[in-house]
């Protein structure tokens, strides 16, 4: 009798402490969600002019955590500066003149042919 007492008590306190340690995960793993979804909340109220409601936000806080993480890559993205500035996204540079299509066009075929 005393030694399923002592058993008990053994299982009682790993599930309290099995609890403790998946709060404190869950809290990490909520403040983590809840930056990306003010983060997210605030880019899209720039873009659109209007207060996101609060049960959109309520229903990104469920989806999954990749769909998540798009939504923030998506919203920490940097803007692009003012009209006239230049952008700083990287973009494929097109030949300017004719004789740099023509190199451009000479360098395809050597590798193509080489390769």
């Amino acid at each position: 009798m005393a030694l399923e007492l002592a058993v008990a008590n053994v299982l009682e306190k790993l599930a309290v402490y099995i609890e403790s340690v998946q709060a404190e995960k869950n809290a990490g793993l909520r403040e983590q969600r809840d930056k990306v979804i003010e983060a997210v909340r605030q880019k899209l109220s720039t873009v659109t002019g209007e207060d996101i409601p609060k049960d959109v936000l309520d229903k990104l806080g469920e989806t999954d955590p990749k769909v998540l993480s798009m939504f923030d890559k998506l919203a920490s993205e940097k803007e692009d500066g003012e009209l006239g500035e230049p952008s700083q996204r990287k973009t494929a540079s097109a030949p300017l003149d004719k004789n740099e299509a023509v190199d451009v066009a000479g360098e395809k075929l050597v590798s193509f042919c080489v390769g």
